[in-house]
């Protein structure tokens, strides 16, 4: 049975990713701005003080906008990839244009001489990315496991918010239910799960 839903996962992530580097800069752009509207009027986003995010990989919903918009008022965190341990660690960021490098998977990681450590008992609200989530707000990541594994840490108090596009919301996903992490809300350029 784990096989067939191992075999589910990877065809599901081979076609959404294509799809995702298909879109245009300036669809990404547009829909972005819908997606960060709609998660940015939730009351969960407006009451959290500090919030773990993601740089965007290239398809990937972008709210850096709404990050530069709040970052006076919020302190927002980002992940750090800790291979050897297998896990991420999270960092204070205060200037989105002078604090990142490129980390392990090429994805722009908070650079940890500039940047401080925050403890996961800080954390409000984690906005999480996925390649898709569905009805039940189950999640569909790139099959690394970090995301899985740092949201089973988490407070019961912390919120999880899955952002994604319209198209990466599905009826149903193939899941393991001892490994998969859920999340409470799953926002998109249109609507909220």
């Amino acid at each position: 049975m784990q096989m067939v839903i191992d075999n589910q996962k990877k065809e599901l992530r081979h076609k959404l990713l294509e799809h995702l580097l298909s879109l245009t800069k300036e669809e990404i752009i547009r829909r972005s701005k819908n997606v960060e509207e709609k998660l940015s009027s939730l009351p969960i986003y407006k009451e959290s003080k500090v919030i773990m995010v993601y740089y965007p990989l290239p398809g990937e919903v972008d709210i850096l906008g709404e990050i530069r918009k709040e970052i006076n008022t919020k302190r927002f965190c980002f992940p750090v990839t800790d291979l050897k341990a297998k896990k991420m660690r999270i960092f204070e960021v205060k200037n989105l244009d002078e604090d990142f490098i490129p980390g392990p998977y090429k994805i722009m990681e908070p650079d940890i001489r500039k940047t401080k450590e925050t403890d996961i008992g800080e954390i409000d609200l984690v906005i999480v990315p996925g390649l898709a989530f569905d009805y039940q707000k189950n999640r569909l990541g790139r099959g690394v496991g970090f995301y899985d594994r740092f949201l089973v840490g988490l407070n019961r108090s912390t919120k999880k918010v899955g952002i994604a596009f319209e198209f990466q919301i599905l009826k149903s996903l193939p899941v393991n239910l001892s490994l998969d992490q859920k999340v409470d809300t799953v926002v998109s350029e249109s609507f909220v799960v």
